[in-house]
């Protein structure tokens, strides 16, 4: 039978199963994070090796604070999981999840054995933070300063070794072509798990704190190197044997670097490790203090409540929400320069969209548009992640330059009333002017159309407040490039749209 000291980490056992059911879909979804699904049982393994040199507990640990201080926690998490339902995708919401969740287990150590055990089991409780998504402005400025580094180093070697080559933001341009320096060339995922193996490893070999932060940054600085590697290689066998190449050598050379910089941080690591301190006393109590029954029924009835009035919430708004025209997408039809494009495998992989199309043509001549059509099904994947990746974040990256947001475009196409963003680039000295709509297939009757296009922290709140889940996504992006003026632009994409979108007949 288990005691009532075990029964009190009953609670905190299921904060982390939410907090890692929460966070399994950016795991399962975004490539840059699949390292995620190891980082639980590395922390469980970490919690272990400190279990076994826990110092005593203290005979009687204060508990009034850190009563009062859990329970504002599991209140708070009511509101947490009621934005949670509206948007599983919002790292903030991660963030704040995560972190309520650590505090709370660190208040149950305290509990259990003073402030002495909650600082002795702090590094294995904060470890799993290394699996919660960084925020996006931030990773997106480090992925594209790195991708960026990376083609710089690439193109300076490239020339060192006698190869002409010319740096366009991301992508690198060859005699025979162009060569692009994506997030796995970049290095940003090898960063990412880099970071969690040298805590890791500085836990495991008992490292002093000074050396722990060198192995971080010098295991950093380490895989940029290996990461530069990777790119120089692959310039350098498409200079010499052509693009076709790449496809033969990337993954290699990719595993290669990957290798080479995990191999690193472990020679680094092992060269800095410390003799292991001497066992404490044998000994142990089992803790200074129990938590009562009636807490625990109390804590795990309310985390059930949490669950339920969530779930009573939206379904009593989810009754008032109205259904918009359903549409799709045809591309002009009987235009000679019409292409229909492919869609490359990391735009899926970062939409996670259920079905999508693209294309390309010119109207008239010398005028060149760009179209993508994605929509997603009603469902608890992350649909307003497409508004992390807007225009003036991604398409800097190719190499165009960001000028300025426009005003907002409103028309129709047949009964579809349509509302989209309006962006202004620069690319190759010429005015680039991008499009973007992202309706949802729902709408609550008293959101607006200014309320759907706040791609904010006020528009997710509002989606909460108004009940709006699993609704149905749909994305009509357009790009031009011919026109001199915004104005012009504007009007001929009005006219391109009502050519291109219609009702979906099969909803009918």
């Amino acid at each position: 039978m288990f005691s009532r000291v075990w029964l009190g980490w009953i609670v905190p056992a299921l904060l982390w199963l939410w907090l890692f059911f929460h966070l399994h879909y950016e795991w399962m979804l975004n490539s840059r994070y699949n390292y995620g699904w190891g980082v639980p049982f590395l922390g469980l393994v970490l919690f272990y090796f400190r279990w076994r040199g826990r110092p005593e507990p203290e005979r009687n640990p204060s508990t009034t604070g850190g009563i009062i201080a859990s329970g504002l926690i599991l209140v708070s998490l009511l509101p947490v999981r009621v934005i949670e339902e509206a948007n599983p995708d919002w790292r903030l919401l991660s963030w704040t999840l995560a972190l309520a969740v650590v505090v709370f287990s660190l208040l149950a150590l305290a509990r259990a054995g003073g402030r002495g055990w909650a600082a002795h089991f702090a590094f294995p409780v904060c470890f799993s933070l290394v699996a919660v998504p960084w925020p996006v402005q931030f990773e997106n400025n480090v992925v594209q300063a790195m991708t960026r580094a990376v083609a710089y180093m690439a193109v300076e070697i490239a020339g060192w070794a006698g190869i002409g080559a010319y740096q366009a933001g991301n992508i690198i341009q060859l005699r025979n072509g162009f060569v692009g320096v994506d997030e796995a060339c970049s290095g940003v995922k090898t960063l990412q798990a880099g970071i969690m193996v040298a805590l890791v490893l500085g836990e495991l070999l008992r490292l002093r704190p000074g050396m722990r932060w060198a192995l971080i940054f010098l295991g950093c600085g380490w895989i940029f190197a290996c990461n530069v590697f990777r790119a120089t290689a692959l310039v350098m066998v498409a200079a010499a044997q052509g693009l076709a190449a790449l496809a033969r050598w990337h993954d290699l050379i990719g595993t290669a670097a990957l290798l080479c910089g995990m191999a690193g941080l472990l020679g680094l690591g092992w060269w800095w490790k410390q003799e292991p301190p001497a066992e404490e006393g044998q000994q142990r109590r089992t803790g200074g203090v129990s938590v009562s029954s009636v807490e625990i029924s109390l804590a795990f009835a309310w985390l059930i409540a949490v669950f339920a009035l969530t779930e009573l919430w939206y379904r009593g708004h989810e009754k008032q929400l109205i259904e918009r025209p359903r549409w799709v997408t045809r591309w002009p039809a009987g235009n000679e320069t019409l292409r229909e494009l492919p869609i490359a495998e990391t735009t899926r992989e970062i939409l996670h969209y259920d079905s999508a199309s693209s294309a390309a043509w010119e109207e008239p001549r010398d005028v060149v548009w760009w179209s993508f059509f994605a929509r997603w099904k009603p469902a608890r994947a992350a649909l307003q992640l497409v508004r992390s990746h807007s225009p003036e974040i991604c398409l800097p990256a190719i190499g165009r330059t960001f000028r300025s947001e426009r005003p907002g475009v409103s028309t129709r196409a047949g009964s579809v009333p349509l509302d989209f963003r309006a962006y202004e680039f620069e690319q190759n000295g010429l005015p680039l002017f991008v499009f973007v709509c992202i309706q949802e297939d729902k709408m609550a009757v008293s959101r607006s159309t200014k309320d759907e296009q706040e791609w904010n922290m006020r528009g997710r709140l509002r989606a909460a407040w108004l009940g709006e889940r699993n609704l149905g996504q749909r994305l009509l992006e357009i790009a031009v490039s011919g026109f001199p003026d915004f104005t012009r632009a504007r009007d001929a994409t009005e006219r391109i749209v009502s050519g291109i979108v219609l009702v979906d007949e099969s909803t009918r």
